[in-house]
């Protein structure tokens, strides 16, 4: 069976003034997907789980000077994801789109919540020209096996 996947992205292109840690706003699917939101800027999880969160972001390839950095912010805890590389070699190995791949356990009683943020240091504003982050649900709902009851999956 295959994992559903939703995926947030953003709206359009985005400018990100330099030196500045920037919140990228996303776009929630139509339809909606319930147990995963998107609200007050955040990616939700309404229910427990084990999901994989794919972090996509397309700088501008032809904007060389710097760094760019990616995460995924996880309020009162470490990101899930968190890349910085010098725009420079991000253009020659990927055409300046970072990609970043995690997972873990999710829900209202854990990481309920989590927002994408990007930086860089050129001296200019830079464009973002896409960004999104796919949930991919690998058990859910999430039950802890306990003695009798088998290994997890």
């Amino acid at each position: 069976m295959l994992a559903r996947e939703i995926t947030f992205r953003t709206a359009g292109a985005l400018a990100v003034v330099s030196d500045r840690l920037t919140s990228v706003p996303l776009t929630p699917p139509i339809p909606g997907a319930g147990d995963v939101d998107y609200v007050d800027d955040a990616v939700v999880f309404r229910s427990e789980g084990w999901y994989e969160i794919l972090l996509a972001v397309q700088w501008d390839p032809e904007a060389r000077r710097g760094t760019r950095f990616s995460h995924t912010a996880v309020p009162g805890q470490q990101p899930l994801h968190s890349e910085a590389i010098s725009a420079a070699v991000l253009a020659d190995i990927s055409s300046g789109k970072q990609l970043l791949r995690g997972n873990t356990l999710f829900g209202p009683e854990r990481t309920a919540s989590l927002t994408l943020e990007v930086w860089q240091d050129s001296g200019h504003v830079v464009e973002l020209q896409t960004a999104s982050i796919t949930v991919r649900e690998l058990a859910v709902p999430w039950h802890v096996a306990g003695p009798s009851s088998g290994p997890l999956p």
